[in-house]
């Protein structure tokens, strides 16, 4: 299954502007974005030929932060799809151009060093909570097994 270019109605907006992702399943839960905080990966994500990786994973190094106007969310999916920095919102829309000229001027986003700091953030909280889960785990089924041993000493004694 190849990956597309999708898009749904950012709803702050009345609908007038879009938030664009890749998907292979249409579906925004399993996408790969761009936003203020960089790129996001939502549940499976996507599949990407190798050459839509390597896209991928440039894109940040190639284009700089993000910016509503001049590196947005319709741009992202464009240039890892077909290698075309391109966004119809702002090239072909006077209104959405004016628009998201205004909001990039006060729109706060992250340099690209700090994008890379805060996904680097994210995977060590991800694999700490990761790590802390089988922890419990571990201990869960430790104090299982004493109760359980605890119960069959008193039963064989019964016995």
């Amino acid at each position: 299954m190849s990956s597309s270019i999708y898009s749904v109605a950012i709803e702050s907006t009345g609908g007038i502007a879009r938030h664009y992702f890749i998907s292979s399943d249409g579906t925004f839960e399993n996408s790969i974005g761009w936003g203020p905080q960089g790129i996001e990966y939502q549940g499976k994500g996507a599949e990407l030929t190798v050459e839509q990786e390597q896209r991928a994973c440039e894109y940040l190094h190639k284009f700089g932060k993000y910016n509503i106007h001049t590196n947005n969310c319709e741009m992202f999916p464009w240039y890892v799809i077909t290698g075309k920095h391109y966004s119809g919102q702002i090239q072909e829309k006077l209104h959405t151009a004016i628009g998201a000229k205004m909001v990039s001027l006060i729109q706060p986003v992250l340099t690209p060093r700090e994008i890379v700091n805060y996904q680097y953030e994210k995977a060590i909280v991800s694999k700490f909570n990761e790590d802390l889960e089988k922890v419990k785990l571990t201990r869960l089924k430790s104090e299982q097994a004493m109760r359980d041993n605890f119960w069959k000493k008193i039963d064989a004694k019964e016995n």
